[in-house]
């Protein structure tokens, strides 16, 4: 496992390409890196992360809900699980930390239903058709090894393909990934 809360994985670190395998929410482990996780968003870094992100192969996701009460904001889910997704797909401009200063205009679901554990191993189920069902599916795509360029056509790729080969050569370089 990386430092507390590792750098951010950029574009071309083979560890955002593996499927992630399940968390066991009642190993320590799994509560430190939760925290290491929330302590990244909160310094203003993003509304979301997965830990493959950080190098961390269990399939662990925490997110900031800015429509909650300050105090309340902080969401994290361990093995989550899409049970449905509803209403049309709709577009929306995404951002990943793995891809610093690249937006995309990607098309899902409106709505989703996502099944998971809470920190002390209680199933729960989330729903929402608003900005964490966005969040959510983007990241859940991470712990499937999924990025947000891939929902992207054959020519979307091609128009950016400058920029993603220029976070591909960071992330070698160490720039925010170990090549893992």
């Amino acid at each position: 496992m990386p430092d507390a809360a590792g750098p951010i994985r950029l574009f071309g670190s083979a560890c955002l390409r593996r499927r992630a395998r399940p968390a066991d929410p009642a190993d320590p482990a799994t509560a430190a890196r939760l925290d290491a996780m929330h302590a990244l968003l909160d310094d203003g870094r993003g509304v979301g992360l997965a830990a493959p992100q950080v190098g961390d192969e269990r399939r662990l996701i925490v997110l900031r809900d800015p429509r909650r009460p300050a105090g309340r904001q902080r969401l994290e889910l361990i093995n989550p699980e899409v049970t449905a997704t509803f209403g049309p797909d709709v577009p929306f401009e995404e951002g990943c930390l793995s891809f610093p200063g690249l937006f995309l205009r990607v098309m899902r679901p409106r709505g989703v239903e996502v099944r998971y554990l809470t920190r002390e191993g209680e199933a729960a189920t989330l729903r929402d058709d608003g900005l964490v069902a966005r969040i959510l599916q983007h990241e859940i795509d991470h712990l499937d090894g999924v990025l947000f360029i891939d929902r992207l056509g054959a020519w979307g790729r091609a128009l950016r393909a400058p920029r993603l080969l220029w976070l591909r050569l960071c992330a070698r370089r160490g720039a925010g990934g170990d090549g893992r």
